[in-house]
């Protein structure tokens, strides 16, 4: 099975179990890795992942 490198707003948060609006806010405030082609936004995946692992390690920075 290939692996998938991007993938578009939707199929990304079917597979992590996302809401739209939560995404949409990590777009517009967070540096999201996220780009827009045409009408539609794309994640890329790969480094959807290391932003993932460096807003867990900033949000329990102080805890």
């Amino acid at each position: 099975m290939p692996e998938i490198r991007q993938a578009d707003l939707k199929t990304f948060r079917q597979m992590y179990g996302i809401p739209e609006n939560t995404v949409e806010r990590w777009i517009h405030t967070r540096g999201f890795p996220a780009y827009k082609q045409g009408h539609k936004w794309y994640v890329d995946i790969r480094k959807y992942e290391k932003w993932r692992e460096t807003e867990h390690v900033n949000s329990y920075k102080y805890a």
